[in-house]
């Protein structure tokens, strides 16, 4: 406690002392030698950690400066005579004389001896309820690293938490009830790293993570495709000093369970960190499956057992090296292997014009994903206060192989004994990514510019085989390469206006080159295409919150599996098949948000209208007797929402946090026909906590969810809840919770519906939900924080503060 105490006096001393100097400059005119110098206990011969060095010539300042984790700092000095004043917490100044020779040989390097005073102030403990849930102009803000609550839980578990956020029983996250959104971790696509969006989350230790963002209309500093929005991960950016080992398990018990054990390593010594932090899960997921198809005298039902199971592997390690102080150097390397199956063992009966088939079907899809990926950043801070330059690159490789087994075995009827169908899909996937920014305050004004280059090469090989007992067997086979390029540049600028306004103009230039050859059906897709893509921003803070109005207009490019001609038949009923003339879609979004702090409330409230052009859309078509599948650009789509999310405290223990999201839709194209159309979706949250004396933590979860309807589909998500209670021990370095997980039904159910015209297609999936969740970690070595931090480059690098909370 006694360094705490020392660390917190140091940083305010150094506040009130840095303040002044910095109207004067830091640095010698002229510049000949370099000095080292050294702060240490006289007594103990410790490196002094963060005291204040300031070398004077005569009344002339020369330079200041805050000695690193080693007592350490660094200056430029001519020949001449100096004097050093060192201040440290609750000492007089110390003065030391120095004369630097004229010598431009070597380096001069001196240490200083610094007596230190005994008596120490008694303890103070000060106490801040700090808000889990954020909210500004351009995003909402989950603090994950201050829930309790979510320390020992699977990152897909808290994600759930995050106001406009859905997640299904697979771990596919939704925003405001749309897939098409961004997943990213440090501001990078997880895409980007060949994992699996759904397996990131499970594979992510949520020990790791500092918080989530919700990104509704991102600025012309992100990616231009992030069409529903950007939901940005964010890792924890402190290294330790010495060395510091947190391990732990998060576990649910039930007949689906999960168990992963998770371990978080840091080392720090003067100016180099390292980390590694890694899991393992096991999970599996149990439940029904019941299916329906039905058209002009035909039905098929079938229904039985599925079963949903993996165990992936994360690992990823960075290393920070703080060359001095302008200058830093990131390094990280992440694999990961990624295997799981689903399977579905189900009884199909078909009524043919009055003919009854009735057969058992087994199917086994797996899938088994592996990446490695590796990143260099460099960043450059200028003595200019919030002026940068940074630079970096990601590479990642990747591989994966699905295989799906289908066997038909016929119980009663005309059909053949038996039938199997055995299809594989192996592909390759190489990402090449550099980026650059450049941030420059003008006054109190702030300009950023940047480039991003991405080139993605897929190679793939995909086969289907069937064969029965009583016809030849057929098979058919597909390979492909396809190449795509994407080069960026954007440029922002913040402006800030008197009475307190704030206006962001950013424009996006973006060109997409995409290059595929389909093998197989000889034939090849070259589109190329120019994307400006402009973003503003005008808001104005508030005495206790904000308002702000924001526009932007993004893109989605179509990916190879709705660009391949190729046919799949994915059963004897229905076949797939992707659209080489789809064209890129297009949003113009337009949100009004406000939010007002009134101590113990805090709100958040905003409307919004999206519009899309040449939208992608899924289309099921009846045409002889067969259900094909494909995409579309369809005429036009309409959004228009709103969300709110109140924060309130009740009492000092008891706290409540309320939100939800409300949508109308609306398509319109003359080709297809819409069955769902200007329908409503609605979703809801309810979190309450009460903290207990003694540290207990209590937290209960309920989240409400309409049907969500959408063109030719209608999909009702099952309710769910959850309550648990957590507990701290040895001064935080124990973290202890139990719970349960849908403690209100014990099966929860996907209902997914399509209907176009006389073709009705029904899929329920049932999952047993309810399960006892366990976690604990432990925390091994010291927990002191070097505040030098591995910061990435981020596409959506907008940062924001509580006295600005409108800018970058």
């Amino acid at each position: 406690m006694k360094t705490y105490i020392i660390l917190i006096l140091v940083f305010l001393s150094t506040a009130a002392i840095a303040a002044p100097a910095q109207v004067t400059g830091n640095k010698a005119d002229s510049l000949s030698l370099k000095f080292t110098g050294k702060v240490i206990d006289s007594v103990t011969k410790e490196p002094l950690i963060y005291a204040q060095v300031v070398i004077n010539a005569g009344q002339k300042l020369v330079m200041q400066a805050l000695t690193d984790t080693m007592g350490r700092f660094e200056a430029s000095l001519k020949e001449g005579t100096y004097q050093v004043k060192v201040f440290y917490m609750g000492n007089e100044n110390q003065v030391f004389n120095l004369v630097i020779a004229a010598n431009s040989d070597h380096a001069v390097n001196r240490v200083f001896n610094v007596k230190i005073k005994t008596e120490l102030l008694n303890e103070v403990s000060v106490y801040a309820k700090r808000k889990i849930i954020e909210n500004t102009a351009e995003k909402i803000v989950y603090h994950v690293d201050r829930d309790p609550m979510a320390k020992n839980k699977s990152l897909s578990e808290v994600i759930k938490k995050v106001p406009l956020i859905t997640v299904d029983f697979k771990g596919v996250p939704s925003l405001k009830g749309s897939e098409k959104v961004q997943v990213q971790v440090n501001g990078r696509s997880v895409t980007d790293y060949a994992i699996p969006v759904d397996q990131a989350l499970k594979m992510i230790p949520t020990a790791n993570v500092e918080s989530v963002e919700v990104i509704t209309s991102p600025g012309a500093a992100s990616d231009g495709e992030s069409l529903a929005g950007i939901i940005n991960i964010i890792t924890k950016n402190k290294l330790s000093l010495g060395g510091n080992l947190t391990v732990g398990v998060e576990s649910t018990i039930g007949k689906s369970y999960n168990t992963k054990p998770t371990l978080n390593f840091t080392y720090g010594v003067g100016k180099v960190n390292f980390s590694l932090n890694g899991s393992y899960t096991n999970f599996k997921t149990l439940g029904f499956s019941n299916q329906l198809y039905s058209r002009n005298n035909f039905l098929q039902a079938q229904g039985g057992d599925l079963g949903y199971n993996g165990n992936p592997v994360y690992v990823n390690s960075g290393l920070f090296y703080q060359i001095n102080k302008n200058q830093s150097l990131n390094a990280g390397l992440t694999a990961a292997n990624s295997p799981y199956t689903f399977n579905q063992n189900l009884q199909t009966n078909i009524n043919d014009q009055g003919t009854v088939n009735i057969f058992n079907r087994f199917s086994d899809n797996s899938v088994k994903a592996t990446s490695l990926s590796t990143n260099l950043d460099y960043k450059f801070k200028f003595d200019k206060p919030g002026k940068e330059f940074n630079v970096g690159a990601l590479f990642t490789t990747g591989k994966q192989n699905n295989l799906n087994n289908s066997i038909n075995n016929y119980v009663s009827g005309t059909g053949s004994p038996m039938l199997q169908e055995l299809s594989s899909n192996n592909n390759t996937i190489r990402t090449v990514i550099i980026q650059s920014d450049y941030k420059l305050p003008i006054g109190k004004h702030k300009l950023q510019a940047g480039i991003k280059l991405t080139n993605r090469h897929f190679d793939s090989k995909y086969q289907n085989a069937v064969s029965n007992q009583l016809a030849a067997s057929s098979a058919t086979a597909d390979e492909y390469a396809y190449n795509q390029g994407v080069y960026a540049a954007f440029g922002q600028f913040q402006l800030m206006l008197p009475k307190k306004w704030t206006m962001i103009g950013g424009a996006r230039y973006e060109r997409t080159q995409n290059d595929a050859r389909f093998i197989s059906t000889n034939s090849s897709v070259n589109q190329g295409f120019n994307s400006f893509l402009p973003t503003y921003v005008i808001g104005k803070n508030l005495k206790n919150g904000m308002i702000s109005l924001t526009y932007s207009y993004k893109i989605s490019r179509p990916g190879i599996s709705y660009l391949n001609p190729f046919q799949n038949f994915v059963n004897a009923n229905t076949v797939a098949q992707g659209n080489p003339d789809l064209l890129p879609e297009h949003k113009n979004g337009l949100t009004l948000a406000f939010s007002h702090n009134a101590g113990k409330a805090y709100l958040y409230v905003d409307a919004s209208a999206d519009f899309w052009s040449d939208y992608i859309l899924r289309v099921n078509q009846f045409v002889n007797n067969i259900n094909q599948i494909t995409y579309k650009n369809i005429g036009s789509y309409r959004q228009f929402g709103t969300s709110a999310n109140l924060n309130f405290s009740i009492t000092k223990a008891l706290g409540l946090t309320v939100g939800g999201t409300l949508n109308l839709i609306s398509t319109s194209d003359a080709a297809f026909n819409a069955t769902y159309n200007e329908k409503l979706n609605f979703n809801a949250s309810f979190i309450g906590t009460y903290n207990f004396k003694g540290g207990y933590n209590l937290q209960a979860e309920y989240y409400l969810y309409s049907n969500n309807y959408f063109f030719q589909s209608k999909t009702q998500l099952p309710n769910t809840s959850s309550i648990g209670l957590n507990k701290s021990f040895m001064k935080d370095r124990i973290n202890l919770s139990v719970g349960v997980i849908n403690p209100l039904n014990n099966k929860i159910a996907y209902d997914m519906l399509n209907i176009n015209g006389g073709l009705t297609n029904q899929n329920i999936q049932t999952v047993y939900g309810r399960g006892l969740s366990f976690g604990f970690s432990y925390q091994f070595g010291n927990d002191k924080v070097n505040k030098k931090s591995k910061t990435n480059i981020k596409d959506n690098d907008t940062k924001e503060g509580s006295t600005n909370p409108i800018g970058f």
